[in-house]
This record gives C-alpha cells, structure tokens and sequence, in this order.
C-alpha cells in the first residue's frame, strides 16, 4: 500500500494575518512546510493543495522537494479545508492521510502516523488542548465519539485523518462535520503544533523551542 499524503494549503490565512499562506510562516527559521516535508519523508507520494499565492508556494515548496505534486484549488476564496482536500484526493483510490497545511507534527508524532497508517484502520488524530478555540473532541476506549465547541475535553481536533478519499464530500462545510458522520473512529492521540493566530504562532515558537529534539529535524 503506497503511503499518500494530501496537504491542504490553499487558504489565504486571514486569522493569523501575515499575509501569506500559513505554510509559508516561518518557524524558528524554517517555513512550516519545511517542518511537514522532513516529518514526512517516509511518504511514496506527497499532494499539496495550492490557491492563495500559488505560485509562490509551488516554487519554494518544489525548491526544497521536487517530487511534491501540486494540485489547484482555484476557488481558494469560497472554498475551504474539506474541498481543498477533497480536490487534493482526486484520482486516488487507496486510503490518505489528510493534513492541514499549518500543523507542525513532532518526529514521533510522524512515526505514529506512519505505524498506523500502515494498519489499514481510519483514524482521527487529536492533541492536547493548545488553541484558543479548539474543536474539542471526546476519546473514550481509543475512539473518538463526538466533536464539539462547548463540550469540554482533553483533547482537540489535530486537523489530520487517516480514511479514503470516497469518505469525503466536495461540500463548503468543516472538515469536522464530514468526520462526525464516521463516529466513533480511532483516536490517535499525537504532539503537533498548529500556526494559526498570532497568538497560535506565538506558542508554536515557544514549543519548538523548549522541545527542540522533537520538533527540530535539522540538528540529527
């Protein structure tokens, strides 16, 4: 089985305003999508999804890997995550990790992926609390049950899954709601970092730091 992975990163980025697509901010020296190529480089085949700044973003993240395979979400403006990803799986047939383009994954955050990715079995992965506005999600026996905005939990949404592209639906609602319908799925509970607000990116530098052998893949 070929290991994919579909990177969504084709939002203009307004929350976090650094005008920009957040795959491009950088983190300690380094553009997040430098800290997802290097967590990733076990991956056969990597997709990333490209709109706001297109070009932009397909000649750096090329410069760094020419094997990364660009696919166009032209209406990046009205669109969002879910038909990003949907317009990223076109084409492929086997199961995909599917990862928003402003995480950072630790390095044994990565090995998880890879190690449950190739059980075969969908997953959803979650992280402890980090962000101001978290889409909560309940695990109870390793599955997530429920997501939620009030429901408080330990544990968020990580804006990454493991399930195949027939499972998605080219829809203008959140990623989370196309998940809910597949309740309860694997919980995979994994250390990453999402650059989304000021604030968000704020943290993320901070953690990078104070976790420096997780999170910086140039010092091996």
């Amino acid at each position: 089985m070929r290991k994919i992975v579909i990177i969504a990163a084709a939002g203009i980025g307004s929350r976090l305003g650094a005008g920009m697509p957040k795959c491009l901010v950088q983190v300690n020296g380094h553009a997040v999508f430098e800290y997802q190529l290097k967590a990733l480089s076990w991956a056969d085949e990597i997709r990333m999804v490209v709109g706001y700044k297109a070009d932009e973003v397909i000649d750096r993240v090329s410069a760094i890997d020419p094997n990364v395979i660009f696919v166009r979400n032209e209406q990046f403006a009205t669109t969002n995550l879910r038909q990003s990803y949907c317009l990223g799986a076109q084409g492929i047939s086997e199961k995909a990790i599917f990862l928003d383009g402003d995480t950072i994954i630790s390095k044994t955050a990565s090995n998880l992926l890879l190690s449950a990715s190739r059980g075969g079995a969908d997953f959803i992965a979650v992280t402890p609390i980090q962000t101001a506005s978290p889409i909560y999600a309940g695990v109870e026996k390793g599955m997530v049950q429920w997501f939620s905005y009030d429901r408080s939990s330990p544990y968020e949404l990580a804006n990454a899954a493991f399930l195949s592209p027939m499972k998605l639906e080219y829809e203008n609602t959140l990623f989370y709601l196309q998940l809910e319908k597949y309740l309860p799925t694997k919980a995979l509970a994994i250390d990453c970092l999402e650059v989304d607000t000021p604030e968000d990116l704020h943290h993320v530098e901070q953690t990078a730091v104070a976790q420096r052998i997780e999170y910086d893949f140039w010092r091996e």
